[in-house]
């Protein structure tokens, strides 16, 4: 008969009698005992003492994969910025309890899920970047890694942990300005509060770092506009005088909550319009011309201007009233002024224009001044005796102061030319006679003597 006598304390095995075939009794543990030495007696059925014998089995355990790969810990956190420039992030720790140097713990790691080609884990269980992977806090703040750890047993046994990477922001993007420069026209017409543009710069940063605030920076004096911080809405301040600000040159800044700072350059034209009247030297111009006029000649020009610009400044003449048969004419764009064929001081001797000066805004703004022209004479006529040759007798006892005869002469010629005087230029060698300058009267000067002459 068999029987075990030593080496299993534990009741793991049991022995048939009869046969000697040892049987297990219960779960075996590798982990726990790999070795067993057992005694077994071997014993006859000798009477009155029986007679045996003694030998040592001994049982070794094979490994079988009952261990999971087990995590420690389970979870891991790490904190990086987005500018981080290593590739080690952190080490896994994971074990087996089966037989060391065996498929059973020969452990590999994967990431099952939450990668996106950012992250490597190598056969260690160190979790790094890859060469091409870096982190980006505005494309992603979190990545959750599901790393798995697998022995190569048969049956392969395999355990996760979660590593939690927290990407931390760094303000890297300067805000901009979809453009260097902007130009804009505005009319000076435009009422206080008008929005000229909405500006909008980017930064692709989150948070406080991509939070923008706008400012002008130079180019608001006086201050003609207003730029909402928050908005970028510009608009006017108050209102526009083209006269005294025909453009501006305004540098606006955007900031972020990290201090970087992004600027583009609103260039703003005033547009005119036409608000102002045209405006002469003089109400009244006064010029003269000669009446032996027989060709188009200039007699004056107006000098008037205009404040505005453009078309709305540019201005033009016409006579309106007083060119009774057409005389004069006035150049449309100089104003000047020209006298278009003969005039005669005797016929009219002061022409009185009304000439209209507007600008060619629109509506287009005038006013009117008067334009006088005086005609000069021009002595043109000899005088004309009236009734020549005179013959006039007169006696020698006629007292001093006997008009002996009258001259009359006439003269076409008007005012002062027309006015005739008289005088002897010969015949009166002893001044005999006197003539009467402005009459024409002939009286005797002196006694006569008929014997003498």
């Amino acid at each position: 008969a068999y029987s075990i006598v030593s080496g299993d304390p534990m009741d793991q095995f049991t022995i048939r009698a009869s046969s000697g075939e040892i049987l297990t009794s219960r779960a075996l543990d590798r982990e726990t005992v790999n070795l067993y030495r057992l005694l077994v007696n071997a014993t006859d059925n000798s009477q009155p003492r029986p007679l045996y014998s003694q030998t040592e089995v001994l049982l070794t355990i094979l490994d079988y994969n009952d261990h999971v790969p087990l995590y420690s810990p389970e979870f891991y956190s790490i904190e990086l910025n987005e500018t981080y420039s290593g590739t080690y992030l952190v080490q896994l720790n994971c074990t087996d309890g089966d037989e060391i140097n065996t498929e059973n713990t020969q452990l590999s790691y994967r990431i099952v899920s939450g990668n996106a080609s950012v992250f490597r884990v190598n056969s260690t269980g160190a979790v790094s970047l890859t060469a091409a992977g870096s982190l980006d806090y505005e494309q992603d703040t979190l990545h959750r890694l599901s790393v798995e750890c697998s022995d190569a047993g048969n049956p392969r046994l395999s355990s996760n942990a979660v590593t939690l990477v927290t990407v931390l922001p760094i303000n890297e993007h300067t805000p901009s300005f979809a453009q260097p420069v902007y130009n804009f026209t505005i009319s000076e017409s435009s009422a206080v509060g008008f929005i000229i543009t909405t500006l909008s710069a980017a930064d692709n940063d989150l948070g406080a770092d991509g939070s923008i605030k706008y400012a002008i920076e130079s180019g608001n004096n006086p201050l003609t506009f207003f730029l909402d911080s928050v908005t970028g809405a510009l608009g006017l301040r108050r209102t526009l005088d083209r006269t005294q600000d025909s453009e501006f040159r305004l540098i606006v800044s955007a900031a972020d909550g990290g201090g970087l700072i992004g600027r583009t350059i609103i260039n703003i034209n005033i547009s005119d319009v036409n608000n102002n009247d045209p405006v002469c030297n003089r109400q009244t111009f006064s010029f003269q011309t000669s009446e032996n006029i027989t060709a188009r000649v200039e007699v004056g020009r107006l000098s008037c201007s205009d404040a505005d610009t453009g078309v709305s400044g540019r201005l033009q003449y016409s006579i309106t009233i007083g060119n009774t048969g057409g005389r004069f004419s006035i150049d449309a764009s100089d104003g000047r002024l020209f006298v278009t064929g003969p005039v005669s001081r005797s016929v009219q001797a002061v022409y009185s224009l009304l000439v209209d000066v507007s600008d060619q805004g629109s509506p287009a703004r005038s006013i009117s001044v008067t334009v006088l022209v005086e005609v000069q004479a021009v002595n043109r006529f000899a005088p004309v005796f009236l009734g020549a040759p005179y013959t006039a007798n007169v006696l020698e006892n006629a007292t001093i102061g006997t008009t002996v005869s009258q001259i009359n002469a006439s003269d076409a010629d008007s005012e002062e030319f027309g006015r005739v005087s008289y005088s002897i230029v010969s015949g009166n060698g002893d001044n005999v006679f006197l003539i009467d300058r402005l009459s024409g009267a002939i009286v005797l000067a002196t006694t006569l003597d008929y014997e003498s002459n």
